[in-house]
């Protein structure tokens, strides 16, 4: 299996020929060809994981492709005329060969309070995707995707969540906050103090992959 890092909050996961998207959101540029893509996830309303126009785009390209969200997501783009599958809840689905199990959690809290409701998500054993939350699970995985920047992030919290989650590999996402000074130090930060120094750390820049 094929991870690619797109803009910001967005990963891309490639298996047998076959395209998963994840968060194709406002700071998120696509690349031309989208084509093999079977499944969208958007994990919550915020404009950096959902744009209505960049789902558009990739549905030009792949016109029979399913998208999962959350309900406010689903409501939002029904009113533009597209079709998003509500997740709530937890909930397994297989779709296209990946087996996508969704964990509907609070978003973390901006200022005190959650501002939305958000979707984490395991992908195969593959990548675990925790969204705008640090919501742990118990299984391993093989790649860990890490929130280094955002309102409510905080460098502590995201260091805490990261030794919990076991996994081989980490990649650092939701990102595109930080100036590249910024992202130096927060993955300087975050490397040297997971407890398994044994893990590998991933920094990709958009259009970068690893496998």
């Amino acid at each position: 299996m094929k991870l690619t890092k797109l803009g910001h909050a967005c990963l891309v996961i490639e298996k047998d020929n076959s395209r998963l998207v994840i968060d194709p959101g406002s700071f998120t540029e696509l690349p031309d060809d989208l084509g093999a893509v079977n499944c969208v996830v958007v994990t919550e309303e915020h404009m950096d994981h959902f744009n209505i126009d960049n789902l558009k785009k990739i549905m030009s390209q792949n016109p029979e492709v399913t998208i999962y969200s959350t309900d406010a997501v689903s409501s939002a783009a029904q009113e533009q005329g597209l079709e998003v599958t509500a997740i709530s809840n937890l909930q397994t689905v297989t779709q296209d060969g990946y087996e996508l199990r969704f964990y509907e959690t609070a978003h973390a809290p901006v200022y005190k309070v959650s501002p939305c409701r958000s979707l984490s998500l395991k992908v195969d054993n593959f990548l675990y995707y925790p969204s705008d939350s640090y919501h742990v699970i118990e299984d391993s995985v093989e790649f860990l995707a890490v929130p280094t920047s955002g309102p409510w992030f905080k460098i502590e919290e995201v260091i805490d969540f990261a030794n919990q989650v076991k996994s081989r590999k980490l990649i650092a996402t939701h990102n595109a906050l930080n100036s590249e000074v910024g992202n130096e130090i927060t993955n300087n930060y975050l490397s040297k103090n997971l407890s398994d120094q044994t893990r590998e750390f991933f920094y990709l820049k958009p259009g970068e992959s690893t496998e």
